[in-house]
C-alpha cells in the first residue's frame, strides 16, 4: 500500500503495540490468532522473535512493539499479514477489532510522530479518539536469512 491519500478512508485492523495504536488495512491481512510456539534465530535484528508454523508453513515473528519502538511489549495475539515473500506473524498487544478509519499521509500534521516511528513504516495517520492511531504499511522489514531459513533453503548463525 502507498501513502495514504488525504482525507482517506480505510477499513483496518486496529490493535495495540505498546502504547501505541496501530493498524494495517484489511486487505493485507490473513487471520488473527493466539501467540504460537515461536523458535529463536540468532543473529537476527531484536523485533524478530524467530519462526512460527503458520497453517503448515513456516513463518518469520515480528515483535511489532520492539519494531516501532524499541521496547518490549506485552503479546497477547498474532496477527498475519502479507509481506514481501510470504506470511509473516506479527506479535502484536490485544486487538480492538476491524474499523473505518479516516488517515491522512503521515507528512501531514501528524508528522511529529517521525521521531517517535520511522516513517518507512507508516503509511498513513488517523486518531482513536484522542490518541493517534499508526496505519502500517505491509511488514517488509523481515531480512532475507530470516525468509531464507523460513522456507528451509538457508540457515542462520
Amino acid at each position: 500500500m502507498g501513502e495514504a491519500a488525504v482525507g482517506a478512508r480505510v477499513i483496518a485492523l486496529v490493535f495495540q503495540a505498546g502504547p501505541l495504536f496501530c493498524a494495517f488495512p484489511l486487505e493485507e491481512v490473513v487471520e488473527t490468532m493466539r501467540p504460537l510456539q515461536t523458535r529463536p534465530l540468532a543473529g537476527t535484528p531484536p523485533y524478530v522473535q524467530g519462526l512460527t508454523i503458520l497453517r503448515g508453513m513456516p513463518s518469520p515473528v515480528i515483535d511489532v512493539t520492539r519494531l516501532l519502538t524499541g521496547e518490549v511489549g506485552e503479546i497477547h495475539r498474532y496477527v498475519a499479514v502479507r509481506a514481501g515473500r510470504g506470511v509473516v506473524a506479527c506479535a502484536t498487544g490485544p486487538v480492538l477489532g476491524v474499523r473505518d478509519i479516516d488517515v491522512e499521509p503521515p507528512e501531514g500534521p501528524s508528522a511529529a510522530l517521525s521521531g517517535v516511528v520511522s516513517r518507512a513504516l507508516i503509511s498513513g495517520v488517523g486518531r482513536i479518539g484522542t490518541d493517534p492511531l499508526l496505519l502500517l504499511r505491509g511488514i517488509r522489514t523481515v531480512p532475507d536469512d530470516v525468509w531464507e531459513a523460513a522456507a528451509g533453503t538457508g540457515a542462520v548463525a
